[in-house]
């Protein structure tokens, strides 16, 4: 049996974030077990894009700081480094990231070197998966320890996102964007997400789930309060518990299911103890999962009848959209163009990786039915969770 330990956090006051890590990390053995005096240790964050650390986006700093002093104690050099998505003037805003998310600050103040993968340098290593040549950026490879410091958060493509998807920051720069579009089919680009984690396997994995993300994630949801910090040595091991938590079947993540089985982890709930709090008390209810999670968790005989009505694609609201172009510049295959004050999308070209709307910093990228049916069907659906959850309040 892989463990995997949970502990409750109701907040990101200092103390008991560090009160939190520490407890989590005791019940798999100690961040000693994973970490000796001298070694060099990269904490692997979320840095998905520049939003302030409240917004539920970003790893956040209180936890940044409890994992780093738990490495501290156990003579570790620590290293605090990433690779924002999205592209501005040609480069990845990812020190602009550091800054807004507080991640800076809090390397700072836990006496560690930041490090912009972006302009780290690179490592060319081969894969498995269908991009046969991957770019990892070359502090992750040279680290003596990883450890990968995700936010539980939604994922519009992915449905979650966690240990597995948190090693995407570890491609630099704009072959994030390239990599979508090398392998554009969703279960491709899983198997690609599955390589790199295989390709940098962190050590271990500590979520922050004080403030966890909902809805159309990882950076358009809606901040929910789960209050949770877990850990485990098996990182796919702790996104089946998370999945099992929120109501998806961890089958049903790409990743878990890939990864589980190629061996890097295991994804079945039945070769999982959850240590630190009973399982049956911890499950976070009426979770709000994104708008095309239909078409994953729904057997597969019936996706076939729902796709063309309850088909969801990415839309401009113009009354929220600036004209900052980040989406467009982002864009994977060149499916936008700016013919005026807001960007207009090709749907031809469109492969709905929905880089766009995970990279809107004003949430202007909507997901809307294809189908009129289906958004009357959509609106149904919204208002029956809405309703569920005033009740269970």
């Amino acid at each position: 049996m892989v463990q995997v330990s949970v502990c409750r956090c109701g907040d990101y006051s200092q103390q008991r974030v560090n009160a939190a890590v520490h407890a989590a990390m005791e019940l798999i053995g100690g961040m000693e077990r994973f970490v000796r005096p001298g070694q060099k240790v990269l904490l692997k964050v979320n840095a998905l894009t520049m939003r302030l650390p409240e917004e539920a986006v970003t790893t956040h700093p209180a936890v940044i700081r409890a994992v780093a002093a738990e490495v501290k104690k156990a003579g570790g050099i620590i290293q605090v480094g990433d690779s924002s998505g999205g592209i501005i003037a040609g480069q990845a805003p990812t020190t602009k990231t550091f800054e807004i998310s507080g991640i800076a600050r809090a390397a700072q103040e836990a006496g560690a070197e930041l490090v912009n993968f972006d302009s780290a340098g690179i490592v060319p290593v081969a894969a498995e998966g269908p991009i046969q040549t991957l770019y990892l950026a070359k502090p992750v490879m040279e680290a003596d320890v990883v450890i990968s410091l995700p936010k539980l958060k939604t994922h519009s493509l992915t449905i979650l996102t966690g240990a597995v998807k948190n090693m995407y920051g570890c491609v630099p720069g704009h072959r994030k964007s390239e990599y979508h579009g090398m392998a554009p089919r969703l279960k491709d680009f899983a198997r690609v997400l599955v390589d790199i984690y295989g390709l940098t396997r962190p050590a271990l994995t500590i979520m922050d789930g004080i403030i966890g993300m909902e809805g159309n994630g990882p950076s358009a949801g809606s901040p929910r309060n789960t209050g949770l910090v877990l850990a485990a040595e098996d990182g796919v091991a702790l996104d089946a518990v998370v999945a099992h938590l929120v109501g998806v079947p961890p089958s049903k993540i790409h990743t878990t299911r890939i990864a589980h089985q190629r061996g890097l982890g295991i994804g079945d709930m039945s070769k999982i103890e959850v240590l630190g709090e009973k399982l049956e008390t911890l499950k976070i209810k009426d979770f709000d999962l994104p708008s095309n999670s239909i078409f994953e968790v729904i057997p597969g005989f019936l996706v076939s009848g729902a796709l063309g009505i309850l088909k969801a694609r990415p839309v401009i609201a113009e009354d929220v959209c600036v004209g900052c172009s980040l989406c467009m510049d982002s864009c994977p295959v060149q499916a936008m163009e700016m013919p005026g004050k807001y960007p207009v999308i090709d749907y031809n070209k469109c492969i709905s990786c929905l880089c766009c709307q995970e990279l809107c910093s004003r949430k202007a990228v909507r997901m809307k039915q294809v189908n009129r049916l289906g958004t009357v069907v959509a609106g149904i659906i919204n208002y029956t969770k809405q309703r569920k959850r005033r009740c269970n309040l």
